[in-house]
């Protein structure tokens, strides 16, 4: 397909960033060391060492865009990678995905022209590295306690009494929407600053006719073959995510769980 993401964006903000449609890049950490590239003198902001990435295609998902920008330099092989989440920097205009992933070993990579040198870095070493401004700005972030949310979507729902049962896909499109708001950002659970890495809702019934999200989205729809329950209980098992209802049988079948009005405080 045409790569039509490069290309700058004048942001609100007051900045230049590149990538057309956004960037992505990617956080691979494997037994405590970080994969980190060089960029050249000629690049924007040359010098300074960050996570392989770029501009994101506008028929690329976030975390494809990720992939092959890291395979093109790096040589990494996407199929050695394991992705566990995203984090979203957000701008007036314009927004970097950082694709959060590890892998079993260390994967054989080798510089590229956009990379001077590449290292694999301990965790603790890089914050006092020269840092690519971006970078430096996302890396706290990065090192946060992460939390997977799988959300009760029918169950989020109905807690609002504001005619949700006219029109059950159209209820749940609104919620994704919402959730999108905290999907790769930071939250305040148990007191403590965390990442949501990972989003998914559930959905049952009429509301399997929500829309399919953009490719950009980072809430994961998943629409019940069977009953809601579960299949929520299931992708909670698969994620080891924390399970967001105020159902009560729901909440004793999975091994973490947050009421209803959890969610709503994370909520912008």
């Amino acid at each position: 397909m045409e790569r039509d993401g490069n290309g700058w964006v004048e942001c609100r903000c007051g900045m230049r960033h590149w990538g057309r449609h956004g960037a992505a890049g990617l956080f691979l950490q494997v037994e405590g060391v970080v994969l980190l590239q060089l960029r050249p003198g000629w690049a924007h902001q040359g010098g300074t060492w960050s996570i392989p990435g770029g501009a994101r295609d506008s028929h690329e998902s976030v975390i494809a865009g990720a992939l092959r920008e890291a395979q093109e330099e790096t040589a990494l092989d996407p199929g050695l990678v394991r992705v566990e989440g995203v984090h979203r920097r957000r701008h007036a205009d314009w927004r970097y995905d950082t694709v959060l992933a590890t892998a079993a070993t260390r994967p054989a990579v080798s510089e590229h022209a956009e990379s001077v040198e590449l290292d694999w870095v301990p965790l603790d070493m890089v914050p006092s590295m020269p840092l690519h401004p971006g970078f430096a700005a996302t890396l706290p972030d990065l090192r946060l306690p992460r939390l997977r949310l799988v959300v009760d979507a029918a169950n989020v729902v109905g807690s609002t009494p504001n005619g949700w049962w006219r029109d059950r896909a159209g209820a749940a499109d609104r919620l994704r929407r919402d959730l999108e708001a905290i999907a790769g950002s930071v939250v305040v659970h148990e007191g403590r600053d965390h990442l949501v890495s990972h989003l998914e809702m559930v959905v049952e019934g009429r509301a399997r006719g929500v829309p399919d999200p953009e490719l950009d989205s980072l809430v994961r729809v998943i629409r019940a073959q069977g009953h809601g329950d579960d299949t929520v209980v299931e992708r909670a098992r698969t994620v080891d995510g924390v399970v967001i209802t105020s159902d009560r049988g729901l909440r004793a079948r999975v091994a973490a769980s947050l009421p209803v009005s959890a969610l709503q405080e994370m909520l912008p």
